[in-house]
């Protein structure tokens, strides 16, 4: 009875332990942060992709269907016919505006990592801003190949596969690709050389919550009863409620990796040039 007492009391050790260390790498204010950028890059990001996808006749909506995106399915596509319907004429106006608005997410994730691995050695900000807009195309190549990937096994799956496996099938193709550019946010926004083996772990770790968040908040919000306080409002705000959900997530995976490279010994501290 006693070893099963000290058991209890040394996981609750553990568990206190870990949630001080995540507050003090501030993990819900940049999480907020996060989610704020996140949210003024929507609608550039779904312009760039709509553009592109709509250059090679593909319908996206279908990613949208997933149970995932729940009640902020309504505005993604919201978002995504907004994003068909804007003027392409000042196309260089347009290219600077866009740019600029989806690279300060990245930017910010940058100065977030910063602050989580605790790194002295600031960047410029015209240096993150150039390393940003080679991410952002770095992500549009990865969304590009991904989605369409998704799409081609969606279709295969579902033509031969009863029902219910081929929406397991669609839902491990999605948590793939989810891993993939999760992975590659994670190398990106640690200041320091990080290797793949370092980051894998945080990574799986932001997709598995990630998952559970978002099926969580969609059987939330069918019992909610938001729609009475907020009114026509409710689908911006569960919108706004579930980005900060998933960048805590991403949060979360940062700082458990952040805790791994710090215990191992192996780690090398190299800065990265850009």
């Amino acid at each position: 009875m006693t070893g099963v007492k000290e058991h209890i009391k040394d996981a609750f050790r553990r568990v206190r332990g870990a949630f001080s260390y995540l507050s003090s790498k501030k993990y819900t204010t940049l999480a907020g942060t996060m989610a704020f950028f996140l949210v003024m890059s929507v609608v550039p990001f779904l312009f760039w992709l709509t553009l592109l996808f709509g250059k090679l006749n593909i319908d996206i909506s279908q990613i949208f269907e997933l149970e995932i995106f729940g009640e902020v399915r309504d505005l993604l596509l919201y978002f995504r016919d907004s994003a068909q319907s804007a003027p392409a004429g000042p196309s260089a106006v347009l290219l600077v505006t866009t740019l600029y608005s989806s690279t300060n997410l990245f930017y910010h994730m940058r100065r977030s990592g910063e602050i989580i691995y605790d790194s002295h050695r600031k960047k410029g900000s015209i240096v993150l801003r150039l390393s940003a807009l080679g991410l952002i195309f770095l992500v549009m190549l990865l969304l590009l190949s991904g989605i369409g990937v998704f799409l081609l096994g969606n279709d295969i799956l579902v033509r031969i596969f009863p029902s219910f496996i081929a929406q397991i099938g669609i839902y491990a193709l999605f948590g793939v690709f989810a891993f993939a550019l999760v992975l590659l946010l994670n190398l990106y926004i640690c200041p320091y050389r990080l290797t793949v083996r370092n980051a894998v772990w945080g990574s799986l770790l932001t997709v598995l919550l990630g998952g559970l968040a978002s099926f969580g908040f969609s059987i939330y919000t069918q019992f909610s009863s938001m729609e009475k306080l907020y009114g026509a409002a409710v689908l911006f705000i569960l919108f706004l409620l579930w980005l900060y959900l998933l960048m805590l997530c991403f949060v979360v995976g940062v700082v458990f990796n952040c805790w791994l490279w710090e215990h191992d010994s192996g780690a090398k501290i190299v800065h990265k040039k850009f």
